[in-house]
């Protein structure tokens, strides 16, 4: 048993080392674009990548182009649903539909070799295999869900502050077009996600798309509800002919008092479920505390004698 728990464990070491250096790989430093503003560097990394990364990445995207051929979607409409779920988490890249596919055989694999593993520990094959193979089967698409929910969040967070500060910039002067690349430019750190969509959002408009048909591109893409209802806002704004600075101004304090709404109902949720652990942990603890001498006492009494 001992000698199957050190098994086990070190396959485990090595594949969350394996992840990690991988995400590393991937992702690369999360700091490295502000520390290079702050120190007055240039931000362009591109002209720079690192040796490792040229080496290696070409080795892994070949291992999961490989892995993920024999099951890639074959029809348009799987492929088109898959890319609509990775912009609506941000992730844009020509590969990432190989990726996640990959990804996916990969876990399974592993879910089967760790099911396999905790089987022969517990006795328990067929479960452990099954339970294993199902998981790691269904890990990519709940870590894409994850994704998902966590950039909805940001560009819902980090849209007021940028309706805020396109109201400054278009009150100095700038078009509507400007005041995006600009209010992009200045997010870039507070707000990535958003900062990016309004770069993507600039970019359509230079190379000849309408301001219309790009903030429409920006709702769709993105699958934002605040986004989708500034992109109708600011098109009826332009077929009207309205004030610009008024109508982001007032769309501003809208998402700031939808904002207050979602907190204030958090709030009042909490006490709710707050009431599970007070009953379940806080609330049995209490009563032995404070009857448990009572309790011992009258146990120990003539009366129970």
């Amino acid at each position: 048993m001992n000698e199957q728990f050190l098994i086990v464990a070190c396959a485990f070491g090595c594949v969350t080392l394996f992840g990690y250096f991988l995400s590393r790989l991937l992702m690369g430093s999360a700091d490295g674009k502000l520390r290079s503003r702050l120190n007055g560097e240039a931000a362009d990394d591109r002209a720079s990548p690192s040796s490792g990364a040229g080496t290696v990445m070409p080795l892994i995207r070949k291992m999961g182009q490989a892995a993920a051929e024999p099951f890639m979607p074959k029809t348009r409409e799987k492929q088109s649903g898959l890319r609509k779920k990775l912009g609506y988490a941000g992730i844009y890249s020509s590969s990432a539909i190989t990726f996640v596919t990959a990804a996916k055989v990969i876990m399974l694999l592993a879910g089967l070799g760790g099911g396999y593993a905790a089987g022969l520990m517990t006795g328990q094959m067929l479960l452990a295999v099954s339970a294993g193979g199902l998981l790691g089967y269904l890990a990519p698409t709940l870590w894409l869900k994850l994704k998902i929910s966590g950039n909805q969040k940001e560009l819902t967070y980090g849209l007021a502050d940028a309706l805020d500060l396109m109201v400054v910039c278009v009150e100095a002067g700038l078009t509507v077009d400007g005041a995006m690349q600009r209010v992009g430019q200045e997010l870039a750190l507070a707000h990535p996600a958003l900062s990016r969509e309004l770069g993507i959002a600039h970019m359509e408009t230079r190379v000849g798309l309408s301001r219309g048909e790009s903030m429409k591109n920006l709702g769709l893409r993105t699958g934002n509800a605040a986004i989708q209802s500034l992109a109708a806002m600011l098109i009826q704004a332009d077929r009207f002919g309205t004030s610009i600075a008024n109508a982001l101004r007032i769309h501003a304090d809208s998402l700031r008092n939808a904002r207050q709404h979602i907190a204030e109902e958090l709030a009042a949720k909490a006490s709710v479920k707050m009431s599970f652990p007070l009953v379940l942990f806080i609330f049995p603890a209490t009563f032995i505390v404070l009857a448990g001498p009572t309790v011992i006492g009258l146990m120990n009494s003539e009366f129970m004698k």
